[in-house]
């Protein structure tokens, strides 16, 4: 099915542009929480599972991404950003702080096993 999904024009126009991984993991992010709310799963689930592990390994991926891309540094804010903007309008003030955490692990992926030079 995904296979099927890169070959549709408009998508296979997007994809040429270099940033569009890093667009594509975001949107899934964003989209992620309000499925997981339509099929009813709990929140500590949602958080636990969804906003702990999925999220932060997906922004530990993004920084390895803006680097192995060569994209500039701005592009490790989209995430961050685009999340507490779908924390404001859903979730409680407290989810904000995740935003913060994916920043750093993005950070973290920037870095490349570099953390001790």
């Amino acid at each position: 099915m995904i296979d099927k999904l890169k070959y549709i024009p408009f998508i296979k126009k997007l994809n040429q542009y270099q940033a569009m991984p890093i667009i594509w993991w975001t949107i899934l992010v964003l989209l992620l929480p309000f499925i997981f709310s339509l099929c009813r799963i709990p929140t500590v689930w949602r958080v636990g599972l969804l906003f702990i592990v999925f999220n932060c390994l997906v922004s530990y991926h993004l920084g390895i991404l803006v680097k192995k891309i060569a994209l500039k540094w701005y592009w490790l804010l989209l995430l961050p950003v685009c999340f507490c903007l779908i924390v404001l309008i859903k979730y409680a003030n407290y989810n904000l702080l995740f935003g913060l955490i994916y920043l750093i692990f993005e950070i973290f992926g920037l870095m490349d096993r570099q953390f001790y030079k």
